[in-house]
């Protein structure tokens, strides 16, 4: 049941078998811009008869919506009779849930992996979400500390930027930390491989969570995960190549139809210098992705280093059609484009990746190349000088004459 939209936020209330208890979730990154799909954890607690509201929003924006305030408002005063109420997210979800517990009278909160803020001049560290961190208005967001009476429960993995945001929001606020060493980001995934995070969630639910029991289980649980595997085979250095075949050869193993541990294993067997056995990788993970645009732009660059370019670029324009909206699709099908030889084509797409991501130098560098090589061809070269030309000298010679006016005679002939 909707109980609050517009057009940045929906707030959707769903309730369970126990409605004295209620948990109030925040989207990942990732979202799509449409309200029509299911909020974070909907069917995961759905499916356990946990009462909850879901909080969804327009895009990657870090909740910074000017009605936020009015949207909470709502979710609260549908908590009015709730005996307990904790919020929850992963990454940009973890963010909402600590920011806004307060705002949602929650006792509890279930936050993995979260940000402390993704705003540049807060945390000039973070380099994951760049293009997001220049775009939104971060005004919103309060520049005091941190305030949540929820004694947050936070799951994260300290060897990564993770590790720095948790010790910001722990220097503004109690909270109860759970570090997991190579975790990954978000560590919701590494939760749910080891099958600890139902009774993590039912836990803060219910209150009676244990950080010592807590940890014992994570240690045991994660010798033998493929997701802590995968983990370990990436961060293997270029020294140790065979290590990190072998560790992603395990998790292959233990989850041989998830499309993580086969891409994890093509990189590292591409780093060692197995291209064909990386290509299959590649491709196994691409297929089994459904042709998920992370895996399967990874797959298309192999096709190409491996001479199959018309594959490559099939493949390209498939996800540039499936996800018009991510800059790196259109940037690599540019590229694609451009080994092909088709210049001229490659010009759109790469326009377009830096309309969608215009900070970003790489994608800016590209299109220069494209326009130089297109400009060079010596078909073209002779008459787009000269129109370039037509256009350009008629608005640049009476500013030149003007200049040259206001200036001393002396000053016309030495500048």
């Amino acid at each position: 049941m909707e109980i609050y939209r517009s057009d940045t936020l929906l707030v959707r209330k769903r309730g369970g078998r126990c409605r004295k208890h209620w948990v109030v979730t925040f989207d990942h990154y990732g979202i799509t811009g449409s309200f029509d799909r299911p909020g974070f954890g909907e069917e995961f607690l759905a499916a356990r008869g946990i009462s909850l509201i879901t909080i969804l929003g327009r895009g990657n924006d870090w909740y910074q919506y000017p009605d936020m305030d009015a949207a909470l408002a709502a979710a609260r005063s549908a908590l009015l009779r709730a005996d307990r109420v904790i919020t929850y997210g992963s990454s940009m979800g973890g963010y909402a849930a600590i920011r806004f517990a307060d705002a949602l009278g929650a006792h509890g909160c279930l936050a993995i992996s979260p940000q402390y803020s993704n705003d540049p001049a807060k945390v000039p560290f973070e380099w994951r979400w760049p293009e997001d961190a220049r775009r939104i208005d971060w005004r919103g967001e309060p520049d005091r500390p941190i305030r949540c009476a929820a004694d947050p429960v936070i799951v994260y993995d300290p060897t990564i930027e993770d590790g720095e945001h948790v010790r910001r929001i722990a220097c503004d606020m109690r909270c109860r930390a759970v570090p997991i060493r190579h975790a990954a980001h978000p560590a919701t995934t590494f939760l749910g491989s080891t099958g600890l995070l139902p009774d993590l969630m039912l836990s803060v639910l219910d209150g009676s969570f244990a950080l010592a029991p807590f940890r014992q289980r994570v240690m045991a649980a994660r010798k033998t995960d493929p997701v802590y595997l995968c983990e370990l085979a990436r961060r293997q250095p270029a020294c140790r190549p065979q290590l990190g075949i072998a560790l992603a050869r395990r998790a292959v193993a233990a989850v041989p139809d998830v499309d993580l541990v086969h891409h994890v294993l093509a990189v590292r067997l591409a780093l060692a210098g197995q291209a064909a056995e990386a290509l299959a990788a590649h491709a196994r993970a691409c297929e089994l992705s459904g042709e998920f645009w992370s895996y399967a732009l990874p797959y298309a660059m192999a096709l190409a280093d491996a001479g199959e370019r018309p594959a490559a670029l099939a493949l390209a324009k498939r996800l540039a059609a499936a996800w018009p909206e991510q800059a790196h699709v259109q940037h690599v099908l540019g590229h694609m484009l451009w080994l092909s030889g088709r210049t001229k084509d490659a010009l759109r797409p790469a326009r377009l990746a830096i309309r969608l991501a215009p900070h970003n130098a790489f994608y800016r560098a590209a299109l220069f190349r494209y326009r130089w090589r297109y400009a060079a061809l010596p078909a073209f070269a002779g008459w787009r000088l000269l129109r370039w030309a037509a256009h350009r000298l008629p608005r640049v010679l009476p500013e030149r004459r003007r200049s040259l006016a206001g200036r001393r005679p002396l000053e016309r002939f030495t500048t």
